[in-house]
């Protein structure tokens, strides 16, 4: 399938271009205050300025730490214009993660209200009341094609990886995204994923393209009850978000006034699509990679019932093929230009410029995307393959289940058995009802040796649940597992 377009070059920033035609329409809402793209702009560029003064220079890493939503969307608009590339933490990490990223990373300076020992920190507070004395004409040139972001991501090893985008990544993702899910100056967007995540920080593209507001939620009620209160037409969740809104006895009622939803970041179970889908919700699938900035293919207004058997067809912007193995591979303007390392950028493509995202998939005559797994999911039982997707995706089928992690387990017979760790509802079956469910859909050897519910302690920083920490912990003969 080939959907790509070239970037157009441009010589100005998207943030003043959404000021100058945009500048009396609000850019955020937080609470009851509103924030013109006039006003963000402005505010952005004294930082970006301020930041010079500090000696930050163009290229140059800025990281984000303890910041407020409003002072992160500021900071991170201000080091776009000031030619810096910016770089936000997950603080939901331990400290001595943390040190250790930055270690690698070693940024000129650190925004945030908690030090680092090691590198240089300063308080959001502190550079904005500093007196800026450069005009703005001083700040860099704007290159669409320069770095301007860090994002880390990490696969199923674990091992973290630092990606890096352009401007120009991020804004065609954008253009892709909005010609899929129509989004105008009338429109809001929540901010309901962090902005350290490429699913958060795309919202900012999105919305400054076309004018749009992003609503910035409130941290002392739900983010349903922002939806609700400021009247937002438009929400980025993942599937754990989404199964919280839909379990409580508001939520389909006010999502039903939404304009689009747009769902993504991990495996969505079938029974929750077709919860949506019966309250006539405004859903739209995705599936996407830090590496690609966001979204590579997403379902279609006009055929939400496909998101019950695929993740839609491919944006503008973007390639997909499946390679002869059926590993999915993408390229595309929205690439990024690479994994950062020390000794310089690490390209992610291989000779033919394609990315390997390490998903199984395939495609219909529709080019319609079905993602069935992990690459590095796999494992052999008994000499046969396993795809853990594939059990996974028929216990969601099972009332009761809400969601299923398949994890292999030693065995000196087999090599290994398939082990289930289930979130489950009051009504779940228990395990021999289960067992012989599955057993109508899959042979003896993807058969769960055992089945647990999912330990609290394994909730991996972010939104989804760590393979890795389950396989631990069953490697461990961990002796609190709850079994069914």
């Amino acid at each position: 399938m080939s959907y790509s377009t070239k970037p157009e070059s441009t010589q100005e920033h998207p943030l003043s271009i959404a000021a100058r035609e945009y500048s009396s329409q609000p850019a955020l809402h937080e609470g009851n205050t509103a924030y013109t793209y006039a006003t963000l702009h402005l505010l952005s560029q004294r930082f970006a300025i301020a930041l010079l003064n500090r000696g930050v220079q163009s290229g140059q890493i800025v990281a984000l730490g303890n910041l407020s939503t409003r002072e992160m969307i500021i900071t991170i608009w201000a080091c776009l214009l000031g030619g810096f590339i910016v770089f936000p933490l997950n603080v939901r990490f331990p400290l001595t993660s943390l040190t250790q990223i930055l270690s690698e990373i070693n940024p000129a300076l650190i925004i945030s209200t908690s030090s680092f020992a090691a590198h240089k920190t300063v308080p959001f507070s502190d550079i904005n009341r500093v007196e800026t004395e450069l005009p703005a004409t001083k700040l860099r040139a704007y290159d669409g094609f320069a770095g301007a972001s860090i994002l880390m991501t990490s696969g199923s090893s674990g091992d973290a990886k630092f990606v890096v985008h352009s401007h120009s990544n991020h804004i065609e993702s954008a253009i892709g995204s909005n010609q899929n899910i129509v989004l105008t100056s009338a429109d809001s967007w929540v901010l309901s994923l962090p902005l350290y995540h490429v699913g958060g920080l795309s919202i900012l593209f999105r919305c400054a393209l076309v004018g749009a507001a992003i609503v910035i939620p409130d941290s002392q009620q739900s983010l349903l009850r922002d939806v609700e209160v400021q009247k937002a037409t438009h929400v980025s969740l993942v599937a754990t978000q989404l199964q919280r809104f839909m379990q409580d006895k508001t939520g389909p009622g006010i999502l039903h006034r939404m304009k689009a939803i747009l769902v993504g970041g991990s495996a969505i179970t079938p029974i929750l699509i077709q919860q949506a889908l019966d309250h006539k919700l405004p859903i739209h699938v995705s599936y996407g990679s830090t590496e690609m900035a966001s979204q590579i293919t997403t379902t279609r207004g006009d055929n939400r019932a496909s998101a019950l058997r695929n993740s839609g067809q491919v944006l503008l912007g973007r390639d997909v093929i499946i390679s002869h193995e059926g590993e999915i591979l993408a390229k595309g303007v929205t690439l990024a230009m690479g994994y950062w390392e020390s000794s310089g950028l690490v390209d992610l493509r291989d000779k033919n410029g394609w990315f390997h995202t390490g998903d199984v998939g395939y495609t219909n005559v529709h080019g319609e995307l079905t993602v069935t797994g992990r690459v590095d999911n796999q494992f052999i039982s008994g000499g046969e393959n396993v795809q853990p997707e594939h059990i996974e995706h028929i216990l969601c089928k099972i009332p009761g289940i809400i969601n299923a992690i398949i994890i292999p387990q030693p065995d000196e017979e087999f090599g290994a058995r398939p082990v289930a760790f289930l979130e489950i509802q009051e009504d779940a079956p228990d395990s021999k009802e289960i067992t012989k469910q599955l057993r109508n859909h899959v042979p003896g050897y993807m058969l769960p040796v055992a089945y647990y519910e999912f330990p609290a302690t394994v909730m991996e920083i972010g939104f989804k649940i760590s393979r890795e920490d389950l396989t631990k912990l069953i490697r461990s003969e961990n002796k609190h597992l709850h079994a069914l």
